[in-house]
């Protein structure tokens, strides 16, 4: 669950069975939406968020879905979970009383996003702090691949991870996208344990 007093985000794990559509066919709404962030690609099955990214120009959405789920069944119709979605990045966080996230993933890493919802806007921590948060301190390095895996870019904020030297490190949508971020939510003065703010920069 997200630290912010007005949503509350969380995470539902999508079972193997519902992933291969063993039961029934798993359902995936999707639409093109523009955020402050740009143009993104949202999807969602009727349990919650499934998959959140950047929208390129040139470039199939569906094609991208199915390498993620590759026995889904697809629909194009943005939805009410979208509208929602949206809302979070634009950061009217008074309008979106709850969210679910619904994704698929290893325990690990299902444990590793649920940390990340926690760490607040204008913050960064460290994956080797992750690590200690979730009692595995010599797992930095899963911790990392763990983060790189996230599904949901800006709500399951894995732009909010750094090294532990303070350079950036890498992100799976562009570096100066990552950068674009944390600048737009500089102006917390959170503190907790293993957190810093962060100073807005060029780079």
């Amino acid at each position: 669950m997200n630290n912010n007093k007005h949503c509350r985000i969380w995470i539902e794990p999508m079972s193997r069975e519902e992933f291969l559509g063993r039961e029934k066919p798993l359902t995936i709404s999707y639409s093109i939406q523009s955020a402050p962030v740009g143009r993104v690609l949202i999807a969602s099955t009727p349990k919650g968020i499934c998959f959140l990214m950047p929208a390129a120009m040139k470039w199939e959405p569906e094609a991208t879905l199915k390498r993620h789920f590759p026995k889904a069944r697809l629909r194009n119709r943005a939805v009410a979970l979208h509208k929602k979605a949206l809302l979070l990045l634009r950061r009217r966080y008074d309008k979106v009383p709850s969210l679910c996230l619904h994704l698929y993933g290893t325990p690990f890493q299902l444990e590793v996003w649920r940390d990340l919802l926690a760490i607040p806007d204008g913050m960064v921590t460290t994956y080797r702090h992750i690590a200690e948060r979730i009692h595995r301190p010599k797992a930095a390095r899963p911790v990392g691949q763990a983060v790189g895996a996230n599904p949901v870019m800006c709500i399951v904020p894995c732009h909010r991870v750094v090294r532990t030297d303070g350079t950036l490190g890498g992100y799976r949508w562009d570096v100066s996208r990552k950068i674009k971020l944390l600048n737009l939510e500089a102006q917390s003065n959170t503190t907790g344990v293993g957190l810093q703010n962060w100073e807005p920069t060029l780079f």
